[in-house]
């Protein structure tokens, strides 16, 4: 389903790029002084406010273009560009490591930023020191390790270069790196933290930590070295996302590893997931395992850094980035895209549309987001498009991000309603309001001619968030038109402030001068308390607000929170809330969520997912009907079933296979065998998902059989057809159907022909087939035929019944059936040959299953290396002429 989905996106955008407004992306920006980025040279008293007016501008086209985030570089080598109580101030700011700067760069651009409602995550690199080709010391600064802390550093020079890292494998580093975030998180209000892709360095020697590792190998410790290195950068993502939660649990912590992850199988395998495509050499090169901290859930968002394009050769963009999607999805985490900007300092920016565009079909959590790196090549990208020179933010924002966006909500951790704007004001240009503390604001201008209930918080009209509680309007600029409001027209608009807290949920909107009254309190009508319901089923609500906000939770207090969403309707369907395990106890509620009115809560509701399972028959029952009725559990709405009855409990010798959308099938006669062992198990389909009952077995009734009746030849002495079959009466609930034909009433084993049928099949093959001996029928000869069937008693033991009277037929080598000959048309069978009086424009010869064996074009004859009867066509003078022959 995904995949086809991905398919139709790519189909569409190679015939043109479609324009989609997208409430809920996360749009960001690598940014560092590393790269010369910002600032982009040191920082002195002399070009510190031309720095700052450099931010400024930096920080105008980013909200013009409607980003959301930007990813600063604060700590590259254990520095720090921000006042660090443990490390030194960055060279790339201030020119020598330790020498502070003219002003503090991260305090500037937060401020700046949230005055602009940027969000700003503190980009972080965990382990590394020092990597350099000319040095292998930071020098005398007390703050640098190798002076503080020798015994936490590894060093590795392999002849070119010198790298240094912290020591993963020690608690002290690990408790270090906890202590720089938590310092950082108690002097600047970041929004976020985020590693990159640097953790052990690729292609460090065993021997450079060996001492570690057999100490932890001494303890008892049972991990291979690579294994245990993994597990060191593992404990310190757990550890440190611990302390981010107990300390600030709205900063999102996430990081952006390289862009390949589990492509062996037996790393998937581990965490439950397929193998992704492409060749993951983070896993041993690094000791970098994404999907431990996805799987651990340590982690709020990835961001894989796939820097190739679309149809890369063994690293297609289109193949893994629905991979990460699929997997952030699985274990209920967001997935933000990093890509480099350095394939299109040529152009063709159309791929990153393309790009984005895949982002957005392959989220499957409607949580989708790109990350550009560097924030230099964002900003100065340039193509000539038809003549005219053509930048990359504004191509972006007309063709992908056209309205403003919010960072998706992180859903999965308990966050209380902090309470409702009042007293929104318009003041001029300048909008007021009283509100909680320690949250956003969202501000909507809403053209009049929307009415209140026509009005859903749509991106469209989305104008600005704001981290204090007075927005100012912007004022209309004619290269961003979506981007202000001009003095004319500031009142053909009705404007709305909602509360948008720090995890990113957004609240419900009041407007300028509104009477804020309580909402109706929604009543759930499905699941009703302690309901078991089906794997796929409908949430419904009664209410009569125009927004909701439905959220699941593990626990009834509502603490341990799965998904929070917000539905414009009475109802949503449980795939599009979240992957539901069977069995498991859950616990929901609903808040009213409307325009003008005080959020209002329905009671929580608990209910179980009921386990797709077989109704009927039960497991091991026994006396079945030979035609039961087969039931099982419902799926949902949609669900197509796949219904398998086997002689065994593998499912390799089925008997029976049917599918329906209904929750019941009537085993029809003839299908079952008395006294028999059989096993049922049910697969349904319902969209993309899939689901199996556990196998039943179950036993049918007991028979007797009696001896069978013979159907065809009815009479003795009736004239058999070579095309036609010997036959008797069918009978329920038996094994087999033996059948013997011979030129005597001895039924001598030696010269008749003896045939076993099993399957409820009660005839011969056709007579021209049959063989005594080795000797086909003989025509115009008389021949006799007896019959009898097999069965299983109670002890489920194979007996037969008496054999039937003898019937006795004689045997024509002719076909039942009439010819279609035109006048004067004859066609003979010679020798295996056959051969027609006239020449056939087409002559073809087809078996008794309908094959065709042989074909001629203009021919009187034609060689058919086949047996028994066929159908001959031949066209002469544009006629059909057939023929039924034996040969």
């Amino acid at each position: 389903m995904m995949k086809s989905k991905i398919l139709l996106v790519l189909l569409l955008l190679a015939v043109s790029l479609p324009t989609i407004a997208v409430k809920r992306e996360h749009r960001a920006i690598w940014m560092s002084a590393y790269v010369s980025d910002w600032p982009n040279s040191k920082v002195t008293e002399q070009n510190a406010n031309k720095h700052k007016e450099i931010c400024q501008h930096n920080l105008d086209t980013i909200q013009r273009n409607n980003y959301t985030t930007i990813y600063y570089h604060v700590r590259t080598m254990c520095d720090a560009m921000y006042d660090s109580k443990y490390e030194p101030w960055s060279s790339y700011i201030s020119g020598n490591r330790g020498q502070k700067p003219a002003f503090d760069p991260l305090k500037y651009i937060l401020e700046e930023s949230h005055k602009r409602g940027i969000e700003v995550y503190a980009w972080m690199n965990p382990y590394r020191y020092l990597n350099s080709r000319y040095t292998d010391s930071w020098g005398s600064d007390p703050k640098n390790y190798e002076n503080s802390h020798p015994d936490w550093l590894i060093k590795w020079n392999n002849g070119e270069r010198t790298w240094t890292i912290l020591n993963p494998a020690l608690k002290e580093v690990k408790q270090r790196i906890i202590d720089v975030v938590g310092d950082l998180l108690s002097k600047y209000d970041v929004d976020g933290v985020v590693f990159d892709d640097y953790f052990y360095q690729d292609g460090l020697p065993l021997d450079m930590d060996a001492k570690w590792y057999n100490e932890y190998v001494a303890a008892g410790g049972t991990m291979g070295q690579k294994d245990w290195r993994r597990e060191n950068v593992n404990s310190m993502v757990r550890e440190l996302n611990a302390y981010i939660k107990a300390t600030k649990p709205w900063v999102r912590f996430g990081i952006g590893p390289a862009g390949v992850a589990g492509s062996k199988k037996e790393v998937a395998d581990k965490y439950g997931v397929r193998p992704s495509p492409g060749s993951d050499w983070q896993y041993n090169g690094i000791c970098s395992d994404p999907l431990n901290w996805l799987y651990e859930g340590t982690i709020d968002f990835i961001s894989p850094q796939v820097y190739w394009t679309i149809g890369t050769p063994n690293a297609d963009y289109a193949q893994i980035t629905p991979w990460w999607y699929e997997v952030a999805k699985q274990f209920n985490r967001h997935c933000y895209i990093s890509q480099t900007l350095s394939n299109f300092e040529g152009g063709g920016f159309d791929e990153l549309v393309r790009e984005t565009e895949l982002n957005r079909a392959s989220a499957l959590d409607e949580a989708p987001g790109t990350v550009y790196f560097p924030w230099k090549y964002v900003n100065s990208l340039r193509d000539y498009m038809n003549g005219k020179k053509t930048y990359l933010s504004p191509y972006m924002r007309m063709n992908c991000f056209h309205t403003m966006s919010l960072t998706p909500a992180v859903t999965w951790v308990s966050s209380e309603n902090p309470g409702q704007v009042s007293n929104v004001k318009l003041n001029g240009r300048t909008l007021t309001w009283n509100g909680p503390e320690n949250v956003r604001f969202t501000v909507y201008a809403v053209p009049n001619s929307v009415s209140l209930t026509g009005f859903h918080k749509e991106s469209e009209y989305l104008r600005g968030i704001s981290y204090s509680k007075s927005f100012t309007i912007p004022q209309y600029e004619k290269d961003y038109p979506e981007f202000g409001i001009a003095d004319s027209e500031l009142g053909n608009y009705k404007y709305a402030v909602a509360v948008l807290d720090r995890y990113g949920n957004e609240y419900a909107p009041i407007f300028v001068g509104a009477n804020v009254v309580d909402a109706q309190k929604p009543v759930v009508t499905y699941p009703t308390k302690n309901v078991k319901v089906a794997p796929v089923f409908t949430f419904q609500w009664s209410g009569d607000a125009t927004m909701y906000e439905i959220c699941v939770s593990e626990d009834v207090a509502m603490k341990k929170v799965l998904v929070r969403k917000e539905v414009a309707a009475n109802f949503i369907a449980s795939p599009e809330v979240c992957e539901f395990e069977v069995g498991k106890t859950y616990y929901f509620s609903v808040v009213a969520r409307d325009n003008n009115k005080r959020e209002t809560r329905s009671e929580v509701i608990p209910f179980t997912v009921n386990v797709f399972h077989v109704v009927a028959p039960e497991d091991n029952a026994t006396k079945c009907s030979l035609t039961p009725t087969l039931e099982w559990s419902n799926v949902g709405e949609g669900s197509v079933y796949e219904v398998t009855v086997a002689e065994d409990i593998s499912f390799n010798k089925p008997v029976i296979v049917e599918s329906t959308k209904a929750v019941s099938f009537v085993v029809p006669a003839y299908k079952l065998s008395g006294n028999k062992n059989y096993y049922m198990k049910v697969v349904s389909k319902t969209g993309d998902k899939t689901f199996e009952t556990k196998a039943v077995m179950f036993t049918t009734e007991g028979i007797v059989a009696e001896a069978p009746v013979f159907v065809k030849p009815a009479v003795d002495g009736a004239t058999m057809f070579a095309d036609q079959k010997v036959e008797v009466a069918p009978a329920a609930g038996i094994t087999a159907t033996r059948v013997m034909i011979s030129a005597s009433t001895a039924f001598s084993p030696r010269a008749s022909y003896s045939g076993t049928f099993e399957n409820f099949v009660f005839s011969t093959p056709e007579l021209s087939t049959v063989k005594m001996g080795s000797k086909y029928l003989e025509d115009g000869k008389t021949y006799y035929a007896r019959a009898r069937y097999s069965y299983y008693d109670d002890a489920q033991k194979t007996v037969d019944t008496e054999w039937s009277q003898a019937v006795s037929f004689v045997y024509s080598k002719n076909a039942s059936v009439n010819d279609l000959l035109s006048e004067g048309v004859a066609i003979v069978a010679v020798d295996g040959e056959v051969r027609i009086n006239q020449v056939a424009e087409v002559v073809e010869v087809f078996n008794a299953a309908g094959e065709m064996v042989a074909r001629a074009d203009n021919a009187a004859s034609v060689k058919v290396n086949a047996n028994g009867v066929m159908v001959v066509k031949a066209f002469i003078g544009g006629n059909l002429n057939v023929k039924k022959i034996v040969l």
